[in-house]
């Protein structure tokens, strides 16, 4: 079946959490973020590596991440 056959969604789901930088609380969002369940995922302050980035090679299977424009411009603001 391709999108074009599917019927409409009749809701919209969104998961939206503040971390606070817990890298638990992230391992809790990964295992816990169904992209059959969720359409959007608004995350506020992710646990971020060494590198300024969030470990997300889990997510990208299902999911687009984006960061804010100037993300890495201050990176001890973000």
């Amino acid at each position: 079946m391709n999108n074009h056959d599917e019927p409409p969604k009749s809701h919209f789901r969104i998961w939206q959490q503040n971390l606070r930088k817990s890298v638990n609380a992230w391992e809790h969002m990964l295992s816990n973020l169904n992209p059959e369940v969720y359409d959007l995922a608004c995350i506020q302050e992710p646990y971020l590596n060494p590198v300024n980035l969030t470990n997300a090679s889990n997510l990208r299977r299902y999911w687009d991440v984006i960061y804010p424009t100037r993300h890495h411009d201050n990176a001890k603001h973000t």
